[in-house]
């Protein structure tokens, strides 16, 4: 998907499609494992065994995705998210004209006089290097897709289990 939105989207729209995608994606995976347990487990299991059941998927998917993520922009488009960083910190170098209006925005806002322009363009610049560096950025995917991921299994889980009662009975009475 990210290959066809290339050059027809904005670097923050393919973030934004891209996840949308994959959020897409774990949802589709807790309904089909969810469908799976209904069709290969006799018995209604408990929360947990449920729970267990529908996340093994989701999260070996989450993993799947997370490193797709990295390979696409750390390998695939290193170029364009390379530039995408510098362009980010053009902006930050120019967001403010002189260092009166740097004063005066911190001032209106009390952000303090310590801080220098330069001092702030140079945090921003390291703040900017550090969200655009692979592990951080890598591990941020990580940990939203898992954390989504976690929540739509127990979601799914609760269903299953606890509201649905979908679960066929033992056609075998003991």
């Amino acid at each position: 998907m990210k290959y066809l939105l290339l050059g027809n989207v904005t670097f923050e729209n393919s973030f934004k499609y891209g996840f949308l995608y994959h959020g897409t994606a774990l949802v589709t995976l807790a309904i089909l494992a969810t469908a799976n347990g209904i069709r290969s487990m006799e018995n209604t299991p408990g929360f947990l065994v449920g729970f267990k059941h529908i996340a093994k998927s989701v999260i070996i998917y989450a993993l799947g995705a997370t490193l797709s993520v990295g390979v696409w922009h750390h390998v695939i488009v290193q170029k364009a998210t390379h530039a995408r960083l510098e362009t980010l910190k053009v902006s930050i170098s120019t967001h403010f004209e002189s260092e009166a209006d740097f004063q005066e925005e911190t001032n209106k806002n009390n952000l303090g006089n310590d801080v220098t322009l330069s001092d702030w363009v140079t945090s921003q610049h390291e703040a900017a290097e550090i969200f655009y560096s692979p592990k951080a950025q890598i591990s941020l995917t990580l940990m939203v897709y898992l954390v989504v991921g976690i929540f739509i299994s127990f979601i799914a889980s609760l269903l299953w289990t606890k509201v649905w009662g979908m679960q066929q009975i033992s056609s075998n009475p003991r």
